[in-house]
């Protein structure tokens, strides 16, 4: 593992620790709060599915920590608007 690798890991674990906290305290969840049309939710599922090329859904459900429920209707929604 060379310090590129490292990085990316460390990376990744600062990620994950911002994702659980913002999640615990409730900040961030609402349009326009990112000066985008998009909640933190909807950005965070799309960041996931631009990095990724496969995925299946339970995998993406579990990472992000949402209810099976709230990624389909979002996923729903995402395909409504063509994307």
């Amino acid at each position: 593992m060379g310090p590129r690798d490292n990085l990316d890991l460390a990376v990744d674990e600062v990620r994950d620790f911002n994702r659980m906290y913002t999640r615990l305290i409730g900040v961030l969840d609402y349009p326009g709060q990112l000066n985008t049309p998009y909640t933190l939710s909807e950005a965070r599922i799309l960041y996931e599915l631009a990095r990724r090329e496969r995925t299946h859904v339970s995998a993406l459900r579990e990472h992000l920590g949402v209810t099976a429920a709230h990624l389909s209707r979002t996923l729903s929604r995402f395909e409504e608007r063509g994307w």
